[in-house]
């Protein structure tokens, strides 16, 4: 349905601001991300991603416009509390990327990605917005989606093969803080 629509030549809707957080901690295996299977009836439908959504006019910071660093920060704060009942402070996430997705594509999210270490967090769902969730390590989320078990979005596969880099959590904020943000301005 997507390829169908990107070769129609229609230009999508306006593009949205969001914010999304990647949940790292040091697992038994080394390195794993918090990934979240969302609901089948909504954006991205099924598909294994990190938390994050839409930034509303409440994660407005002074002196910000919505699509804005700080505001993404709490943005993406919010919706890891509310899809996995995650506590991240917004200083605790360093900018990871920055995605523009294509005007053909039918629904635009212009996405702040952030990357932020987890302890022990109790990790729970929903069961509405959010179906299941899962620490996997990159490569274990990058084999799955090999093998047609899992279903990633462009940006969400990006970000694995770069978190796959790095064996532990420190090595990963260090590397990620001495870096400015990735820009993607279309899915590459």
């Amino acid at each position: 349905r997507l390829a169908r629509w990107a070769s129609s030549g229609k230009e999508g809707a306006p593009p949205l601001p969001a914010a999304t957080v990647i949940p790292i901690r040091d697992g038994d295996q080394g390195l794993e991300t918090l990934m979240l299977r969302r609901n089948s009836k909504m954006a991205f439908g099924g598909m294994w991603v990190f938390p994050g959504g839409l930034i509303d006019p409440e994660d407005q910071q002074p002196g910000e416009e919505l699509g804005d660093i700080e505001t993404a920060r709490h943005a993406a704060t919010r919706e890891a509390a509310e899809e996995a009942s995650l506590a991240l402070r917004p200083d605790d996430l360093l900018a990871f990327s920055h995605w523009t997705p294509p005007p053909i594509t039918p629904r635009r999210f212009i996405t702040w990605f952030f990357i932020a270490a987890t302890l022990d967090a109790e990790v729970v769902v929903d069961g509405s917005e959010i179906r299941e969730h899962a620490w996997k390590s990159p490569e274990t989320a990058l084999a799955e989606r090999d093998l047609g078990e899992i279903e990633l979005a462009p940006p969400t596969w990006v970000s694995l093969h770069r978190i796959a880099n790095w064996n532990r959590v420190d090595e990963a904020l260090a590397a990620v803080a001495a870096t400015t943000p990735d820009r993607r301005r279309r899915w590459e």
